[in-house]
């Protein structure tokens, strides 16, 4: 029987042991459960904060998505029509194509010939144009020297 004694003992001090193990496994959950709520405490006042300043960004956000997806919208017509010219260029590359392989070499020289004329002329008027623009003043200038001789500088005859 003293063995069964024994065994007892042991069983209960054995429950002893687990039984304190435990209360301090217990007590360590409860000071983390407790850090735990005062952490929770804090962040929940931070998002009251936050939250109003958060919800301000995001309106505005959304307005500047609004507001990007309209600007977008009115550049459609733009893009729309640079297609267009793009397929006109095209279209008219197209047909010179077709219209020079048609010529050969002399028809097409005689073609160009009007426009040469034209670039020629136009060429020649700029160059008139801007001589007569830019063509000096003539002004009568004096200087004066020492001796008081007044002598002219600028007949207006000079290289003319």
């Amino acid at each position: 029987m003293a063995i069964i004694y024994l065994a007892i003992l042991l069983c209960s001090i054995g429950f002893a042991i687990a039984a304190i193990y435990i209360s301090f496994v217990l007590k360590r959950v409860a000071n983390i459960t407790k850090s735990l709520g005062i952490t929770l405490k804090e962040v929940e006042q931070q998002l009251q904060y936050i939250t109003p300043q958060l919800r301000s960004s995001i309106s505005e956000t959304s307005k500047l998505v609004d507001d990007t997806g309209e600007k977008m919208r009115a550049t459609d017509s733009i893009f729309d029509s640079i297609d267009n010219v793009g397929k006109s260029v095209h279209t008219l590359t197209e047909a010179y194509k077709e219209s020079t392989a048609k010529l050969n070499d002399e028809q097409f020289q005689q073609s160009l010939k009007p426009i040469v004329e034209v670039l020629k002329w136009s060429e020649a008027v700029s160059q008139v144009f801007s001589k007569w623009k830019n063509r000096p003043t003539r002004k009568n200038e004096l200087i004066i020297r020492e001796k008081t001789d007044i002598v002219p500088v600028n007949t207006g005859n000079e290289g003319y």
